[in-house]
Parts: structure tokens; C-alpha cells; sequence
């Protein structure tokens, strides 16, 4: 997984570091990055057989031989290649990875570390992340349901408003507990092996690099989100969804569909806000929802302040209706005023109109 901003590269370091614990986690970095290198980092069988195979050799070697480092070289070499066959699109990458690695492998305490940021760093990461939901739905669910059972529609405003931090929250719990556990764990691996220094110094690669790969790991839950809330509502109140209307490729937010009596469409959105996605919606050409049969689209947002006057009338010229609070002044403003009224409704008819329009 490759940083996307300024990063002090591998290759500006002195391959003979004064102090070679430094490089563990710049290696951690080349074993996961899957672009150039192949990600193996992520691969618990690789990092069994490059630790295992460094750590047995390192315990049995006379490693003031000037022969050992050769010797590890070789090992390293065949353990990250295993099971790969020449001519796959991995292979060259991992051999690349190789070559890498071995310009900063110089002396056999460098192997060392590198054993060590197999099995210390990249392996209990990989256990960890693990453990981290990949979808945060199991920590939102219990929350809406409960909330929708007590308050009905009128806990919509509230649910679109909280979805995202319940998530949040529960899976960050997860977060907090594993890398703690693991940093308890490590502590106790490297405290009787390395100065208090060189434990520092791997303790921060871990938490680094654990830090980075979650990351990535909350956009993706962050992406998958957004339209689970409106699927969770939907399935609710009993509405069932449908697949978009066939052929139909323009590039609308829509979350999900559902059919009317008639046979036409009503695309729904649940979020905060519309930010930017009128621009896109509000240029929709009529013409168009009636080839594909789309009666309206639906936006249910709880956050109105950037919600404009302008922006309200142009996209219901284009068969948008926005669903507000139902104690937004917005709304109260929207609905008393000619040009707008037919464009917004409140949030406490949104199924109500749903079941009108669908039986």
C-alpha cells in the first residue's frame, strides 16, 4: 500500500546504518508495499518462512564467518520466492523485493532484524487487522434498531445524523483493544532481548505501520457506510430495494432503488449532507429519467445549512426532492415559499409517501 504524500524513501539511508535496528521498519514499508514489491508483508506463511528460515540459520551460524551473510542471503532469497513460480506477474516483484532488501542487509545483525520485523512487527499486524471489522454494520445495527423501534420515522433525523459515529466508535474500540494487546505482547518479546533504545525504536515501527495499514482500513468501512444506513432504513420499514433500471449508466449518488406502483423508479440517498453531489444531480436531464422510468430522486439530509434557495429550486426542476428535519427552519422556509414547496418534504412523511407511492 503506497503513501500518497512526501515520505523519506528507503534508498536515502546509509545501507550501514551505526545502528541497524533502525531499518526494521523501512523494512516493514518494502514487505508490504504491493505495488513495486508484491505486499508479502501481508502473507503470514511468507513472514513464517523468512523469519524462520533467517532466525534458525542466525542461531546456528557462526555468524563472525565471513561466509554467513552469504549463507543468510541465500535463505532469504528462497524463502520469499517459495511457492511462487517464474512467469506469474508476483514473481518479478518479489524478486525486486529481494533485491532491495539486500542492499541493506550487510552484516548479520541486520538479518536479524529483519527475522525480528517478520515476525514482531509485519505478523501480529497482520493478526490484528484481522480481528478489525472490515464492515462496521454490526456496531451501527443494534443502535438503529433500537432507535427506530422507540421513536419510528421520527428517529430518522437522528439515525442519519449518528449512523456514521456509531461505527466509528465500535470499531476503533476493536482498534484500541488489539493494537494494545499487541503492544503488551510485543513488549514483553523484546525487553529481555534489546536495549531499552532498540526497543523504542521497534515499538514506534510497529505503531507506525499498525497506524498506516487501519487506516486504510477505516476508508474502506467509511465508503461501504454510507450506503448502509439507507439500505438499513429501507429494510426496516419493510420497502424492498431493486437493482438501477436497466442500461441506465449515468453517474448519480444514488444508494438504492425502489419501484412504485407503477412500475417506476424512486432512487433514495440517506446523508448528512448533499456537499457537492448537486451539481451532479441538479443537471440531470428529464428526458432522461423518463426513458429510464424514474419518478423522482429522494435525498434525505439531516445537515441543511449549505442547502440554498438556488440549489433547492434547481434540482427539483430536474425531479430532485429533499427530505429535512422536520424542525428545520429550512424546510419551514422551503414550504412556505411558491417556487420551492413541492421540492422538500418533511423527514416524518418519508415513509409515509414511500408506502403511498408503492402500496
Amino acid at each position: 500500500m503506497p503513501d500518497t504524500g512526501p515520505r523519506l524513501r528507503l534508498d536515502t539511508l546509509d545501507p550501514e546504518l551505526e545502528n541497524s535496528w533502525d531499518k526494521a521498519y523501512w523494512f516493514a514499508r518494502l514487505l508490504i508495499d504491493t505495488d513495486r514489491y508484491g505486499g508479502v508483508g501481508s502473507n503470514q506463511r511468507s513472514m513464517e518462512l523468512v523469519s524462520g528460515s533467517l532466525t534458525t540459520l542466525l542461531r546456528t551460524l557462526d555468524t563472525a564467518s565471513p561466509e554467513a551473510v552469504t549463507t543468510l542471503n541465500t535463505a532469504l532469497h528462497a524463502s520469499l520466492l517459495a511457492g511462487h513460480k517464474t512467469g506469474t506477474k508476483i514473481y518479478p516483484l518479489i524478486q525486486a523485493l529481494y533485491e532491495k532488501l539486500s542492499r541493506y542487509l550487510v552484516t548479520c545483525v541486520d538479518y536479524k532484524v529483519l527475522a525480528l520485523t517478520c515476525s514482531k512487527i509485519m505478523m501480529p499486524i497482520n493478526t490484528a487487522l484481522e480481528n478489525i471489522p472490515s464492515n462496521d454494520s454490526e456496531f451501527t445495527t443494534i443502535a438503529a434498531r433500537s432507535l427506530l423501534q422507540a421513536q419510528g420515522v421520527n428517529g430518522l433525523a437522528t439515525l442519519i445524523n449518528i449512523w456514521d459515529d456509531l461505527g466509528t466508535r465500535g470499531c476503533i474500540a476493536v482498534e484500541r483493544e488489539q493494537i494494545v494487546h499487541a503492544f503488551g505482547w510485543l513488549r514483553g518479546e523484546l525487553e529481555s532481548i534489546l536495549s531499552v533504545h532498540d526497543q523504542d525504536v521497534v515499538f514506534t515501527a510497529f505503531v507506525q505501520e499498525f497506524e498506516r495499514r487501519v487506516g486504510q482500513k477505516r476508508k474502506t468501512r467509511a465508503g461501504s457506510s454510507l450506503e448502509n444506513d439507507t439500505q438499513f432504513i429501507l429494510d426496516f420499514f419493510g420497502f424492498h430495494t431493486h437493482a438501477a433500471p436497466e442500461h441506465f449508466t449515468a453517474a448519480l449518488e444514488v444508494d438504492r432503488w425502489v419501484l412504485d406502483n407503477d412500475g417506476w423508479y424512486i432512487g433514495i440517498s440517506c446523508k448528512r449532507t448533499l456537499r457537492e453531489r448537486w451539481k451532479q444531480v441538479s443537471t440531470t436531464d428529464v428526458d432522461m429519467l423518463n426513458q429510464y422510468k424514474i419518478r423522482e430522486l429522494w435525498h434525505v439530509i439531516t445537515y441543511d445549512r449549505d442547502l440554498s434557495d438556488d440549489k433547492i429550486t434547481e434540482m427539483g426542476s430536474h425531479r430532485q426532492v429533499i427530505y429535512l428535519p422536520d424542525g428545520s427552519p429550512k424546510l419551514a422556509h422551503a414550504l412556505g415559499h411558491p417556487g420551492m414547496r413541492n421540492y422538500v418534504r418533511p423527514m416524518s412523511s418519508f415513509v409515509a409517501k414511500l408506502k403511498e407511492l408503492t402500496g
